[in-house]
């Protein structure tokens, strides 16, 4: 049914249940599981212009260390895997990324690192919802 599944994660609970159920999923169908984090650009607004190359390059590192957690769960599902890191706007790379590799599913989590605990949905997943040209199951 799926052959390729993104899971977008940024490193917070609801991203690594996502991340769980896409594996899950992708056992299920035989499906590739492709993981992507997304360095988003406009954090780096807040720092000064000479600390923004670190700061990028600490959130690259923070994506690379939460993308190997999700590959060592993948190792105990048996599935194809692939990680990314991309920079950019979240739910538009997210988006952008679905097309590129022609992911029939995305598995998002309801509320990242920045999610108010009041919102149902988060921006982010919001916007996927909104935007994707295929599935999207948002996992709370």
């Amino acid at each position: 049914m799926y052959k390729h599944i993104l899971v977008p994660v940024d490193g917070s609970e609801t991203a690594f249940k996502a991340a769980r159920e896409a594996l899950a999923l992708a056992k299920l169908f035989g499906s590739k599981v492709v993981a992507l984090y997304v360095v988003e650009l406009r954090r780096l607004k807040e720092y000064e212009e000479d600390e923004r190359e670190q700061v990028k390059r600490k959130l690259r590192e923070f994506g690379v260390k939460t993308l190997e957690r999700v590959q060592a769960e993948a190792g105990k599902f048996d599935v194809t895997f692939e990680s990314m890191v991309k920079e950019g706007a979240p739910a538009e790379v997210i988006v952008e990324t679905a097309r590129e590799i022609e992911a029939e599913l995305i598995v998002i989590g309801t509320r990242g690192l920045t999610g108010l605990k009041r919102m149902v949905l988060g921006s982010t997943a919001y916007r996927v919802v909104e935007w994707a040209d295929c599935h999207v199951l948002v996992v709370k």
